[in-house]
């Protein structure tokens, strides 16, 4: 790295700038997709394909219009993508016509696709709240993660039809209204378990019988996701009965299964019958303590709760300093998912919300460890996460690669919130 940790800000920011620059470059035509082998579906996807390589041209074209090129380029790639996958099962906001509904909607341009696409998402999302409705009315078992969470579920979809107004009103009140049926416990084999509970391996997410799965406390799949979406929809002035009860017990309930250590509080992935995993994980968006420390703020700005706002700070504080211990293992991941932009992208707007000194401190030394990953010898500017990765995952993509790394870094070059606010992908605003 060209600059090293412990470097004035301002250096920091000029070298972020120039990586964000440098990485743009590299994913400026869609050509570099030629050699990947992977589905029409996982291509259009938000996470790994064109949509959420777009989401980075929008938000720099907001201050640079030969931006504008390449996202257009990427988003018209991502339509004809989108034209012929086949969904292998729900989509949800990471999934084809959701993704590129949310992208177009950043890059202000084709209003009459954008329009279009609203209406299907606020379709898919009303089929999806009226399947959530017959099973609790039914009483048909576990919801699964289609049915809440970030990536595939309402809590997701949710996070895009809040932005969309007109044709999504009814679909987003329903959907708000299935999420807060989640805070009704439900009986399944004579279990009473929570409204989030999925009869799923904590370990592989192969199906079990109710008693052996798990309750998710992660961003991406778990209770975090529907109770930021409750307070997104709340301070946006979409309420319905029982939503200000159904905020109030999930934050609750986090708050009662919290844990602590030398640094502060934690909280585990998930929650199973059988025993826990021993000490705070590595903190990242999609799983344990800074997902939760955003919700739990988001909550208490919503209801106007200073309590769940400090527990979120608090916890985020701890975290942090697990994480800059001598003892800690560096992240070597630069992603949003697990890596580093993630923590730096949640931490930024958990400073930014709480004026909290503590956390902003953090933020340079968050980015030196993101640019520290930073690889020109790779194709989109970042080294390889380590360990054996899924085929299908992008090197350049939204959620795991480059683009996801470069728009943190955008955040922390500017020091401004995003334009385009592309995070509402991972429900942090």
């Amino acid at each position: 790295m060209d600059v090293p940790i412990g470097a004035p800000v301002d250096a920091l920011r000029r070298r972020a700038a120039d990586v964000v620059a440098t990485v743009a470059r590299r994913l400026a035509d869609p050509a570099v997709e030629a050699a990947r082998d992977v589905s029409a579906f996982r291509a259009a996807s938000l996470g790994d394909g064109a949509p959420g390589i777009a989401l980075l041209h929008a938000e720099l074209a907001r201050t640079d219009p030969a931006h504008r090129t390449a996202a257009q380029a990427w988003l018209r790639h991502g339509a004809a993508l989108a034209a012929r996958a086949t969904a292998p099962g729900p989509q949800g906001l990471y999934g084809p016509v959701a993704a590129l509904s949310f992208a177009l909607h950043r890059a202000a341009a084709g209003p009459a696709a954008r329009d279009h696409l609203a209406r299907q998402v606020a379709g898919i999302a009303g089929a999806r709240a009226g399947r959530e409705e017959r099973r609790v009315a039914e009483r048909l078992g576990c919801a699964d993660f289609t049915a809440y969470d970030v990536i595939s579920g309402q809590a997701g979809l949710g996070a895009h039809l809040l932005e969309l107004g007109g044709p999504a009103e009814a679909a987003v009140a329903r959907l708000v209204r299935a999420l807060t049926s989640l805070a009704r416990p439900v009986r399944v084999d004579g279990w009473l378990l929570p409204g989030w509970w999925v009869a799923l391996a904590g370990d592989s997410y192969r199906p079990v019988d109710p008693a052996e799965g798990h309750a998710n406390l992660g961003m991406a799949h778990g209770l975090p996701g529907p109770l930021a979406l409750l307070a997104l929809a709340w301070r946006q002035g979409v309420r319905v009965p029982g939503q200000r009860a159904a905020i109030t017990g999930f934050a609750e309930w986090l708050l009662v299964r919290r844990r602590t250590d030398g640094a502060g509080s934690w909280w585990p992935g998930q929650l199973a019958s059988g025993p826990a995993r021993p000490g705070a994980g590595p903190p990242s968006w999609c799983y344990g303590t800074p997902g939760i420390a955003r919700a739990l703020q988001l909550a208490g700005l919503a209801l106007g709760v200073p309590r769940w706002q400090e527990a979120g700070v608090e916890a985020l504080r701890a975290a942090l300093s697990r994480a800059a211990s001598a003892e800690a293992e560096p992240s070597a991941e630069a992603g949003l998912c697990h890596g580093v932009a993630g923590l730096l992208q949640t931490t930024w707007r958990v400073a930014r919300d709480s004026g909290d000194a503590e956390l902003a401190g953090h933020l340079p030394g968050l980015a030196a460890r993101l640019l520290d990953l930073v690889d020109g010898e790779r194709p989109f500017g970042f080294a390889d996460a380590p360990g054996e990765r899924p085929p299908e995952e992008h090197p350049g993509g939204f959620l795991t690669g480059a683009a996801g790394a470069a728009l943190a870094l955008h955040t922390f070059a500017t020091d401004t919130a995003p334009a385009t606010r592309w995070d509402r992908a991972l429900l942090l605003a």
